[in-house]
């Protein structure tokens, strides 16, 4: 027994390199479907391999020593090339990983600002649509209501009350009834404000969903990125157009309208499982997006 295991002693180095050489090749093999490795896994799983066969006693026993040393020099430069070739394969994956944060925030976002639109597209027509430029069109239409008030109601002279002796103007009012006073349009917008006046404003008045969502000051006091309506419907990498499709389903016997948009050329590598950026769903009366923020 002692015998067998000096024997088997000489090997462990052997089964040990072989073993780890070969889940190396496994892993580069199996990356094609769910992640991308290294070329440099691959070269040092051959190595392994190499050298846990060349360390076998079988081996080293008809090894002289010129080839001993010719090995030597040749496995102290693949050692050094395999090293440089991991470190790279780290900083570019690093960088990959960088670039690809970077794509996929400004794609949600441009996703986000989509589904905006067309959540407000949908308020007022009740459907949404399944052209970019309708949903364009629309953003610069006034067609979005917005409660404008001046002045506010107290206990003298209550809203009932206004209304009936004609203290409530609608804003296009305003200036009639400020020349009727005697007063000037602006001064009477003032005495109004400061409740100074028996008089209130009380209208609904029509804005675009660019005005109230998009314009650049809007945006800055979201601090989010500034919209720019050529490039909102379409991958900030590749520059291919994202995918629109619109359908209905019934929910409790009630139609709903579905949207789904979707980023076709999705950031990521040949040969490797990417993440496809999108909301909503044809089957499911749902806008929701199923990135992670």
């Amino acid at each position: 027994m002692d015998k067998f295991f000096r024997e088997a002693n000489k090997y462990v180095i052997t089964i040990i390199l072989v073993a780890f050489g070969i889940l190396f090749l496994n892993k580069y093999l199996s990356g094609d479907e769910l992640e991308s490795q290294p070329e440099a896994m691959l070269w040092a799983s051959v190595a392994l391999i190499a050298v846990g066969l060349l360390a076998m006693p079988a081996v080293l026993e008809r090894l002289n020593r010129a080839i001993y040393i010719a090995l030597a020099v040749v496995g102290s430069f693949a050692a050094v090339y395999l090293a440089y070739a991991v470190f790279y394969s780290v900083d570019e994956e690093i960088q990959f990983q960088e670039t690809k944060a970077e794509v996929q925030a400004v794609t949600i976002q441009r996703l986000k600002d989509i589904r905006d639109a067309q959540e407000a597209f949908h308020d007022i027509h009740g459907y949404y649509t399944n052209s970019f430029d309708s949903l364009a069109a629309f953003m610069n239409e006034p067609v979005l209501p917005v409660k404008y008030s001046m002045g506010s109601f107290h206990d003298t002279l209550p809203e009932a009350t206004s209304l009936e002796e004609g203290y409530v103007l609608r804003r296009d009012e305003v200036a009639e009834v400020a020349a009727r006073l005697g007063l000037d349009a602006d001064a009477f917008l003032d005495d109004i404000v400061n409740d100074a006046s028996p008089y209130k404003v009380r209208d609904t008045l029509y804005t675009s969903f660019w005005a109230e969502n998009f314009a650049p000051e809007k945006r800055a006091e979201k601090k989010l990125p500034a919209v720019e309506l050529e490039s909102l419907w379409y991958n900030p990498l590749t520059g291919v157009k994202f995918y629109i499709a619109t359908d209905s389903v019934e929910v409790g016997g009630v139609p709903q309208s579905t949207i789904l948009v979707k980023d076709m050329t999705p950031f990521g590598r040949d040969k490797v499982k990417k993440d496809t950026l999108q909301f909503g769903s044809l089957t499911d009366a749902h806008t929701d997006g199923n990135w992670r923020n």
